[in-house]
């Protein structure tokens, strides 16, 4: 036994751990609109919808979002997006003033998108910046459109309530670091964007797991404790990138019933390696 894991540590050292793609499909709703992922009969329009822990039970990196277009014409449509993603408590909406604030720090993407042509299939927004969702609060997805045109395309959708707000004005642009300023047409939307999320290996993010993230002890035999870590789901992969567990983490992470070998868990504050005995 001393010589497999001695022969799995030198694998899992010798090649890069890649944690594995997870696609989430959420809503499969089969009618159309233009109010959501944002509102495409406005020149402007900027959108919160919120997604439930409920829904997606998974943890990890998102990469890419994919959105359902239902018909897009015959000509291509390019648009001006700014994309956020955010871990709530929120988990909806009672009053179309009520907004969930994001910053700065919550901005996923920026740059123009484009629709082909005569297109009914899914398009991907791929990230400038992979992030991270804990597993346990809810998603908040904001998409700020500013193209100030009518591009009219339509998307696939499903009826909610009370999980989508709408800003929208054909002069005024609202602004998603202060909202309370806008003016313009505001409204709780009962429909919500059908969406894959797109799961991956957190390559271009800053590995802060080496110098903020510690487990112990290490090797570790029937539970393993994870300091700093508090009240998240975490998620554990062995060297092939496999998930084998994924559980809500208070206190200790019970690992007994694990195979002795190596592995990476993975937390909000990072990854990390631990052998278990």
């Amino acid at each position: 036994m001393k010589r497999m894991k001695s022969f799995l540590l030198i694998v899992f050292l010798a090649v890069a751990f890649v944690a594995p793609a997870q696609t989430i499909t959420i809503g499969e709703g089969t009618g159309q609109t233009t109010q959501v992922p944002f509102n495409t009969f406005a020149n402007y329009s900027f959108t919160e919808q919120l997604f439930l822990a409920s829904e997606i039970e998974f943890a990890g990196y998102i990469k890419a979002i994919k959105f359902r277009i239902a018909y897009s014409y015959n000509t291509e449509a390019t648009t001006d997006l700014n994309v956020y993603l955010k871990n709530t408590s929120r988990s909806y909406f009672s009053d179309p003033s009520e907004f969930e604030p994001i910053s700065s720090e919550n901005l996923v993407f920026s740059g123009m998108w484009t629709i082909p042509a005569n297109t009914d299939d899914w398009m991907t927004i791929n990230f400038d910046t992979p992030f991270y969702y804990n597993g346990t609060d809810n998603l908040l997805i904001a998409i700020d459109e500013n193209s100030a045109n009518y591009d009219i395309r339509y998307f696939r959708y499903v009826d909610v309530e009370d999980l989508t707000l709408s800003y929208s004005d054909d002069y005024i642009n609202p602004d998603p670091l202060d909202l309370g300023s806008f003016t313009g047409l505001k409204e709780v939307v009962d429909q919500r964007a059908n969406i894959k999320l797109v799961f991956g290996p957190n390559d271009g993010v800053n590995e802060i797991t080496k110098t903020t993230l510690t487990v112990y002890p290490n090797p570790a035999n029937d539970v393993l404790y994870l300091e700093g870590v508090h009240d998240e789901m975490v998620s554990v992969y062995d060297v092939t990138g496999r998930l084998v567990m994924q559980k809500y983490y208070k206190d200790q992470l019970p690992i007994e019933h694990l195979e002795s070998a190596v592995y990476m868990v993975s937390t909000s504050r990072g990854m990390v390696k631990f052998i278990k005995k």
